[in-house]
This record gives C-alpha cells, sequence and structure tokens, in this order.
C-alpha cells in the first residue's frame, strides 16, 4: 500500500452490499515541522455490525458442533 494510507477493510467487507466508504484523515505532523503531514484512514462505516455478525455466526457454528 502507498505510505500515508491504511486501508482497514476485513475480508467480509469483500463484495458486500452494504458496504459504506467512511474516509478519515488524521494529522501526524511532529512539533517543530513546518510541513503537515496526514494518514488517510479508509474502512467501511457498517464495520461494527458485520463484525458483530461474523462474531454471532462462529458462535453458532461452535455450539452446533458441540451439540
Amino acid at each position: 500500500m502507498v505510505e500515508g494510507f491504511s486501508l482497514e477493510l476485513q475480508e467480509y467487507c469483500s463484495h458486500c452490499g452494504d458496504f459504506e466508504l467512511d474516509v478519515e484523515k488524521v494529522e501526524v505532523t511532529s512539533l517543530g515541522k513546518n510541513t503537515c503531514f496526514y494518514i488517510t484512514v479508509i474502512k467501511c462505516r457498517n464495520d461494527y455490525k458485520c463484525s458483530r455478525i461474523v462474531e454471532n455466526m462462529k458462535n453458532r457454528e461452535a455450539y452446533n458442533e458441540s451439540s
């Protein structure tokens, strides 16, 4: 990946119909520097919801295997 960008996507984001782009710019300039530096974070707005769905599916699968 190109320096200055952070891609925070999960495998379950691929081909997702609920994907909504969320871009955040974070300034990381050091004190005493005249030039501003930023890191651009690219993620999905629905990541928390989808991560919970994936976790619930894993828990159900584990429960069904133990039954």
